[in-house]
């Protein structure tokens, strides 16, 4: 009953989200149009931990695009990991420098259209959770690049991420439903979020770490300081996202028909008591050094 409640739910926000406040589909980008060079921006974090939010917030701001998940920057990164690629680039006279750099323009030309249909001055910020499962090629590919890493406690996360146990995302290998998919999910968790802990220990300079939990409580403060690291200017705006239409893409329904800033936790509480405790020990490590706790 609960679960189809749930379903009724999100049902009841896709619809709002497309017919009543916004768009489902992005506008088609002339290829004539000019781009401007501005700085590439990514937010990244695992599936369901608030990014939508987050990339709403940032949508709001009237001199930066933020389009819904891109996915394609990835797979172009596949290409310098591939020998047979490589060595054909270099019968051609390029090195490796000149091929990221041609990826890299390539890459970015959709998404600086983009930012100018949007009229978006300052450019874009990319938020692609798949992103963060191996962040390791943004800095090489878009070497000025500004990082906005965004954490959710790791059991609220795993709760959304498999809908209670219920739902396997396709970053999670095949097996049974309950106890086996939060065992599975608390692994990707723990496996995403540490590598995300070892990124910004890397790239300190360009990145900046921000909880899902904080931004609900205080958004005015962690959304300034968000934007600094940005390097954009305050806009109220940003803390007022509910006001504007955004592109839904994909994420149409999960924060459409929402206003402000209610955080979503402890939904994990309704399990399983054994799940929680097969699932902690898995994530606690990293959970700890973020500052979260299973109480």
């Amino acid at each position: 009953m609960a679960l189809r409640r749930r379903g009724l739910v999100e049902l009841g926000r896709r619809l709002y989200g497309e017919l009543v406040r916004g768009r489902s589909r992005v506008r088609i980008v002339p290829e004539a149009i000019s781009v401007a060079a501005t700085r590439p921006r990514f937010l990244l974090s695992p599936y369901r931990s608030g990014t939508t939010l987050v990339r709403y917030c940032l949508d709001s701001h009237p001199d930066l695009a933020v389009p819904p998940e891109t996915d394609f920057l990835r797979p172009l990164y596949s290409v310098l990991q591939s020998e047979q690629s490589m060595t054909g680039f270099a019968d051609l006279g390029y090195e490796r420098g000149d091929v990221v750099s041609k990826l890299a323009a390539f890459g970015r030309g959709f998404l600086d259209a983009y930012a100018v249909s949007q009229s978006a001055g300052l450019g874009w910020l990319d938020k692609s959770p798949h992103y963060a499962e191996d962040p390791s090629f943004l800095p090489e590919v878009f070497g000025d690049a500004r990082f906005l890493v965004l954490h959710r406690h790791p059991l609220d996360q795993i709760n959304s991420f498999t809908r209670g146990g219920t739902w396997r995302h396709v970053a999670l290998p095949k097996g049974a439903m309950g106890l086996d998919t939060i065992v599975e999910a608390a692994r990707y968790w723990q496996r995403v979020t540490q590598g995300l802990l070892d990124f910004t220990a890397t790239h300190e300079a360009s990145t900046m770490s921000v909880r899902y939990e904080d931004l609900c409580d205080d958004p005015k403060t962690v959304m300034a300081s968000v934007l600094e690291h940005l390097e954009l200017p305050w806009s109220d705006n940003v803390t007022e996202y509910h006001r504007f239409d955004h592109d839904l893409g994909r994420e149409a329904g999960r924060t459409s028909g929402t206003v402000g800033f209610s955080p979503t936790v402890g939904k994990w509480r309704d399990w399983p008591a054994e799940w929680a405790d097969a699932a902690w020990p898995l994530v606690s490590d990293a959970a700890t050094d973020i500052g979260y706790q299973k109480s």
